[in-house]
């Protein structure tokens, strides 16, 4: 999702068309701030954070608005700070090696762009969150061979796929109760997910012949997702106290 400098991925491109259009409303004064937290095992780790590997983070859901417990947020104000962030937290993510992957992601990694928008003639103020998810791949064990700490890790990914999933058939049925609880992934997504806001998702698929079983697992995982609808995003806007 990060691409190179040349090819930037879809973190990056995301990114730039959102400064763009802060940019052309010269009546908004944008302030942004960036976190960046890895779902691993079934824990939330803060990958900004200086000890990541042993913080666990707590969700919390505030008047339908997502809360991080503790998690490191950082002013931004280009594109080039929010890159350097999100190499930071790249470095600090959960890889491993395994039959399939030499750098397997081990965890699912969220980027959370927190924006706030002050509008100087009206006093409107706007806030939103654009949030960019890279999912770890599902994984069979007989390919991959993990045992061990790997062989735990990817059962902790396919069950937060599962779940995934889950609430993906949910929604698309308007069923009654949507189970975002089964997994810490699908809380940090509820936001996302619950009908506020927009949402976007690409698959990637392997030309092999020898993954053909991923590959029409993944292409039906997208399809599920393809039908689901959200309905009309709404506005977070409250009013400025008026300046004396």
């Amino acid at each position: 999702m990060m691409g190179s400098d040349k090819d930037p991925g879809v973190n990056i491109r995301s990114i730039l068309e959102l400064l763009r259009v802060c940019d052309e409303r010269t009546n908004v004064d944008y302030s942004m701030c960036v976190s960046m937290v890895e779902v691993y095992n079934e824990t939330v780790r803060d990958l900004l954070s200086e000890n990541s590997s042993s913080q666990q983070l707590n969700i919390q859901m505030r008047n339908r608005q997502l809360v991080i417990t503790d998690v490191t947020e950082v002013d931004v104000k280009s594109a080039d700070d929010i890159k350097t962030i999100m190499q930071k937290g790249d470095m600090n993510r959960s890889v491993g090696a395994t039959k399939m992957n030499t750098n397997s992601s081990r965890s699912h990694l969220l980027l959370l762009l927190r924006l706030q928008g002050t509008d100087h003639v009206t006093n409107a103020v706007t806030r939103g969150t654009l949030t960019l998810v890279d999912l770890a791949g599902s994984e069979r064990i007989s390919k991959t061979e993990a045992t061990g700490q790997r062989l735990v890790e990817a059962a902790a990914i396919n069950k937060s796929l599962s779940a995934l999933g889950q609430v993906f058939a949910a929604l698309r049925t308007n069923a009654m109760h949507v189970p975002y609880r089964n997994s810490k992934l699908t809380q940090l997504m509820q936001c996302s997910l619950g009908g506020d806001g927009k949402a976007c998702m690409f698959v990637n698929v392997s030309p092999l012949a020898s993954n053909i079983s991923e590959t029409v697992s993944t292409l039906q995982f997208g399809s599920a997702a393809k039908q689901v609808e959200l309905g009309k995003a709404t506005q977070n806007i409250t009013q400025a106290p008026k300046r004396n």
